[in-house]
């Protein structure tokens, strides 16, 4: 496995990053703007298994603060049931956070973060949170503790702190800039020089292969009932064009050439050389 694949965007080791709870928690406390007290060592990849009837999800870094509990998810593939993919996680997490008989008002705040590469919502922000409110009185918010927080690295606003943007920067650029991301630098670096990791990291890139064919065919599938409804090409455009870009950007981030990748895309994706061209000149 190449050194140079190994970047903070990549889940595995952004999970193993985040397992230093004292990184974890400045990471916290730049996306949400606040102190935070105390986070506990963090899960990586926390499992909900709950019965053979119900879907069961792994998280990607769960920890525990003193008043809330926090999931974060880096997302480097354009999925667009984002939102019911949060609403399902906290369902399970506040399910394990009550025990038989215990008061609802004992349920801690729940939070859950996805840091994407991509702009889910087109908008051009950073940042994106949601609450639940009341739709007729927006200032009313419901109370219930739950909090749905969606980063985009690809933001063009001027709409979050600097020491956010920073943040983010690095994870799109690997480009450090600040003391955090130059720790969070050389803990990526360690991971990078440490062989006791790649077993973990070589796991999680076969998962992402055999899966790979399976969501193709569900992206197909959203994209011909899109067409159906607004025209195959727009259809199509929305979703598939930036798992296109990221699985190009992937790819040659390994160090595979242009032309190499243009029949990479064919092979993989089913599409036309000249849509694969298109997806190399958009990188």
């Amino acid at each position: 496995m190449e050194s140079k694949r190994l970047t903070i965007s990549h889940k595995t080791v952004f999970g193993i990053v985040m397992r230093h709870s004292d990184i974890c928690r400045k990471c916290l406390e730049r996306i949400l703007d606040r102190k935070i007290a105390r986070v506990e060592i963090p899960e990586i990849e926390k499992t909900y298994d709950y019965s053979a009837y119900s879907k069961g999800i792994r998280l990607d870094v769960y920890c525990d603060g003193d008043e809330e509990v926090y999931n974060v998810e880096m997302q480097n593939y354009y999925f667009k049931d984002l939102p019911k993919r949060g609403r399902y996680y906290q369902a399970m997490i506040d399910k394990d956070l009550l025990d038989k008989g215990e008061q609802y008002s004992k349920l801690r705040n729940n939070i859950v973060i996805f840091i994407c590469r991509f702009d889910l919502f087109k908008k051009g922000k950073h940042l994106y949170v949601f609450e639940n409110r009341c739709v007729s009185e927006p200032e009313l918010a419901l109370g219930d503790g739950t909090q749905t927080i969606i980063l985009n690295t690809k933001g063009t606003e001027n709409d979050i702190p600097l020491a956010l943007k920073m943040f983010l920067d690095y994870i799109e650029t690997g480009v450090v800039q600040d003391d955090f991301t130059a720790e969070l630098e050389t803990e990526v670096d360690r991971i990078r020089q440490n062989y006791k990791w790649r077993d973990e990291i070589m796991t999680y890139e076969q998962e992402w292969e055999n899966e790979k064919e399976s969501w193709h065919e569900q992206w197909k599938e959203e994209g011909l009932a899109e067409g159906r409804e607004q025209g195959i090409a727009e259809g199509r455009a929305e979703g598939q064009k930036e798992t296109y870009l990221r699985y190009a950007e992937r790819k040659m981030s390994k160090g595979m050439d242009k032309s190499e990748l243009i029949d990479d895309l064919i092979d993989s994706f089913g599409i036309s050389g000249e849509e694969a061209a298109d997806i190399i000149e958009s990188l």
